[in-house]
């Protein structure tokens, strides 16, 4: 019997089937998806991270991680079989670590490199120990305190971004101009961190760090790191923040293929996200790199061991690229296909409800589903239930992705699907108090 066990780390992406179909067509090669997960999470896991609507059965191993003869056990019957082992999930990475030891004749990325793509302080001390110019100032702090603050001022200069060490995106970042809006705003993460890390399934120490406020253009790039260490970079992804759409907050609110970058500026994005995978050791994963072009450059914002949200759907639609295959095939040691052809415009757009409070009405949707573009759209959250803002531990109501290969029907449905919702919601104190 050949390799095709791919096993996938407490969860698998619910688009990760059709991906795997369309590869099995194109080669007729055939896989079987296994999940092992951690019997510790592992309800908590299907929930936060959608495994109870799978549009196909998969096979669930579970096992206690912290144990090496329960782990051993539940892999053994896979153990000659298995072709690949992915993490698709941020909040599943610490069961990837635990689970290299297991692995020593496949390609496997190192434990410490996982750390160290994890957790924003390791990550920030490896980045600029290896290039100073790749990232910010910053300064991780354990309270509110006025002798933290006063370490934060004798470190950075205002404006600075507050954001916790181990959430993923944009959650609980904030951004503060002075003394008075950095202790409050250091108060609130301090009083949500723990809820956010729960929320999330993270099972690291809470930490914060505060770090300088770049100024500039953020894009991100996904890039192949082979186990020898070969970086292969997928094209770079426009970012536009809920900060530049009008939101005190600074979730991703559209990801854009095409960039609009020029050739030049492609390169030395992906030749920034090569040293950023370098600078933390990684081999054997795919790495969600999310980047600054500042004035002063391309810097690193931060990088996750796991390929992006919306990425695989963004790449199929505007480049033909089998992104969840690609991560599977690189972590196998083969060379992943990476097509450049542009061949549709696509977006995908997080829509908020632009209040926090209880969500008593939201309309528009009739409209975004009539458009031409349209790929998918899903609803998060209905009336009756609590909607708040990304920097409070937050979801969008509305997650939309348009793809079209004309240009000028592309804009006209996205500026549609921009303007087309509007809310109701009855103002709390906090949404989810």
């Amino acid at each position: 019997m050949g390799k095709d066990v791919i096993l996938f780390v407490n969860a698998v992406r619910p688009s990760t089937f059709a991906a795997l179909t369309t590869f099995e067509e194109e080669t007729g090669r055939m896989f079987e998806p296994v999940i092992i997960v951690d019997k510790k999470i592992q309800h908590s896991i299907a929930e936060r991270n959608g495994q109870k609507n799978l549009s196909r059965p998969v096979k669930v191993i579970s096992a206690d991680f912290n144990s090496a003869a329960s782990v051993k056990k539940a892999l053994a019957p896979y153990m000659d079989r298995v072709y690949a082992v992915t993490a698709q999930f941020e909040n599943c990475i610490t069961e990837l670590q635990k689970l290299v030891p297991y692995f020593p004749y496949m390609p496997m990325p190192t434990e410490s490199s996982l750390d160290w793509a994890t957790e924003k302080k390791l990550m920030r001390q490896m980045l600029e120990a290896h290039s100073p110019s790749l990232v910010p100032g910053y300064l991780e702090v354990r309270d509110a305190s006025a002798d933290s603050i006063a370490k934060v001022e004798a470190s950075v200069t205002y404006p600075v971004i507050v954001k916790p060490s181990g959430l993923e995106g944009s959650l609980l970042v904030s951004l503060a101009h002075n003394r008075e809006e950095l202790r409050t705003t250091l108060e609130h993460v301090f009083e949500e961190i723990q809820l956010g890390y729960d929320t999330w399934i993270k099972r690291q120490t809470p930490a914060v760090l505060v770090e300088e406020f770049m100024v500039g253009d953020m894009y991100s790039v996904d890039t192949y790191v082979s186990p020898q260490g070969v970086h292969r970079h997928t094209p770079p992804v426009k970012v536009t923040t809920g900060h530049q759409v009008g939101f005190d907050d600074f979730f991703g609110y559209a990801q854009m293929t095409p960039s609009g970058l020029s050739a030049n500026e492609i390169t030395k994005a992906q030749q920034t996200a090569e040293e950023a995978c370098k600078a933390l050791g990684l081999r054997a994963v795919t790495a969600h790199v999310e980047l600054m072009k500042t004035a002063h450059g391309w810097k690193v914002i931060e990088l996750g061991p796991r390929i992006g949200g919306y990425r695989h759907d963004t790449y199929m639609l505007s480049y033909g690229i089998n992104h969840i295959v690609n991560d599977i095939r690189n972590r196998a040691g083969e060379i992943p296909h990476i097509p450049t052809e542009l061949k549709a415009h696509t977006v995908t757009i997080k829509i908020y409800a632009p209040e926090e409070g209880i969500l008593e009405a939201a309309n528009g949707l009739e409209h975004v589903q009539r458009l031409k573009s349209l790929v998918f759209v899903h609803q998060l959250f209905y009336p009756g239930e609590a909607v708040a803002f990304a920097k409070n531990n937050g979801d969008p109501v509305f997650e939309i992705c348009l793809s079209n290969s004309d240009a000028t029907q592309f804009w006209r449905d996205v500026h549609v699907a921009e303007n087309a919702f509007s809310f109701r919601v009855h103002l709390a104190e906090h949404a989810l108090a």
